[in-house]
């Protein structure tokens, strides 16, 4: 099975506590599409970003409740999902087709398209406006989420604070301690509600209606969530 990239930092001593605390975040938001979304007990439903690891709590724990809420799953990620077979054998897992490339999918094949946690890891704006449009492309329901800039911890890294600075100022921080991985934008790439909701309204337009929601955790919104419907023809 190929080797699935860290984004969690997981030699960190705090990284157990976090997979805890993410695991109840990401339940939170589940719960929060499933009132949105009009708790469906059918249809068909792409994850977008599948991670082939298998070791964390929260590593792709959203799957099997969409299963048991009645969804057909499907699973794409750039990266290999093969080894992800026999723990999600109900899912039919899409060829990777690596980073930056199209979903292999029709327009508008799925009913509901979502990706936790990936928004941030796609590099620059403009590559974070195209994800956001190609997952639509797949579509007529978005559910997006990503965490929130203005969390007083971020969560990568497991550093308070450093990175409400400057994007430019936080990556010379970040390799000054010596963690060169996260100082790259095409690795990590924070944004707060204001910005996710531009990022929205440059990559949906007029034909989807959409909202920016969040969940609370350790006492802030800690994570934003894009839930979106497609509103032109069916």
């Amino acid at each position: 099975m190929a080797q699935a990239i860290d984004y969690f930092y997981r030699e960190h001593w705090a990284a157990d506590i976090q997979m805890r605390v993410s695991h109840g975040a990401r339940r939170q938001m589940f719960e929060r599409w499933h009132a949105y979304a009009g708790h469906p007990s059918a249809g068909r439903l792409l994850d977008v970003g599948s991670t082939p690891d298998t070791e964390r709590l929260d590593s792709n724990c959203m799957i099997p409740w969409f299963h048991q809420v009645g969804l057909q799953v499907t699973l794409y990620s750039p990266e290999d999902l093969s080894g992800l077979a026999e723990t999600f054998s109900f899912a039919r897992i899409l060829p990777a087709r690596g980073f930056g490339e199209p979903i292999p999918v029709s327009r508008r094949e799925y009913d509901w398209v979502t990706a936790s946690a990936v928004l941030e890891h796609v590099g620059t704006a403009a590559n974070q406006t195209a994800f956001i449009a190609e997952c639509a492309r797949a579509g007529r329901g978005l559910f997006l989420t990503t965490p929130n800039r203005w969390h007083w911890l971020e969560f990568h890294t497991k550093l308070p604070l450093s990175h409400w600075l400057p994007r430019s100022t936080h990556r010379s921080v970040l390799r000054a301690l010596k963690l060169p991985f996260w100082a790259e934008e095409k690795n990590l790439r924070l944004v707060g509600r204001d910005e996710l909701g531009a990022l929205a309204t440059a990559a949906l337009g007029h034909d989807w209606e959409w909202t920016v929601s969040s969940v609370r955790t350790l006492g802030m919104p800690s994570n934003l969530l894009l839930l979106a419907r497609f509103r032109g023809e069916r």
